[in-house]
């Protein structure tokens, strides 16, 4: 089940002004649960808990995904001056879409406040004003897969190219994603491969060997997948090939 943390620049917190900014974006009463740095809210039928640590998050390895993080260059600055977090979570839910849909309304809120610094997905790391444009896209109904599944680049100091590969397509029971060792345009493989989990998760599509899609990213090109043992990880991925 997604869990989400929220890096605070300052020790303090308000959940009334959460709870207010809730009610007007979706226009919901939530009868939230209140205990003392906890708060328990339903949100789509969905028990969602949020606590709040006035202390820095212990997670040894969010100094390096923040510094891996090519989309945010500011991204290590702000994981080494936050002070204290919100972890927020869900309980266990059968359907992963609408789990992620709920989560990320909350989130949507929670990150409204002046001393929020970034959301920490592991092993994604987000702005605040990036996370709350992306999650507007419920608002016409379009899912913001780019928050659910993260993409990981490496490989940009190699004469053969660089590589990608997606971490959470597994949460929605579907096999990661690779790019491996190409030259293409960075922005070109990065949209391409977004739009591509996009278009896997919305229209639970399960690809098979061989398969050829129009991705709608990029310059909208067609690309050709494979499905073979992953390089860069455990078990069977499907290797795009641009």
């Amino acid at each position: 089940m997604p869990v989400a943390n929220i890096l605070l620049e300052s020790s303090h917190y308000s959940f009334n002004f959460f709870v207010e900014q809730f009610t007007k974006k979706w226009q919901a009463h939530v009868n939230p649960y209140r205990e003392e740095n906890r708060l328990g809210i339903i949100v789509d039928g969905r028990v969602i808990g949020c606590v709040f640590d006035p202390k820095p998050l212990a997670e040894s390895a969010m100094v390096q995904d923040a510094r891996d993080n090519v989309l945010w260059p500011d991204a290590e600055a702000c994981v080494l001056r936050h002070k204290a977090h919100l972890k927020v979570a869900m309980t266990r839910e059968g359907d992963p879409i609408a789990a992620h849909v709920a989560l990320t309304k909350v989130m949507y809120c929670l990150l409204r406040q002046k001393n929020v610094l970034g959301a920490y997905l592991k092993p994604g790391l987000f702005e605040p004003e990036y996370y709350i444009k992306c999650a507007e896209n419920l608002s016409v109904k379009r899912l913001p897969t780019e928050l659910w599944v993260h993409i990981n680049q490496i490989g940009f100091d190699r004469d053969d190219g660089y590589s990608f590969f997606t971490s959470g397509m597994n949460k929605f029971g579907k096999n990661e994603f690779e790019i491996i060792e190409t030259k293409t345009n960075f922005i070109d493989a990065y949209y391409t491969l977004k739009e591509l989990v996009r278009y896997a998760i919305e229209n639970d599509v399960v690809f098979k060997d061989g398969d050829t899609i129009k991705a709608e990213g990029g310059e909208g090109v067609k690309v050709s997948v494979s499905i073979s043992k992953g390089v860069m990880m455990k078990g069977q991925t499907i290797k795009i090939n641009l």
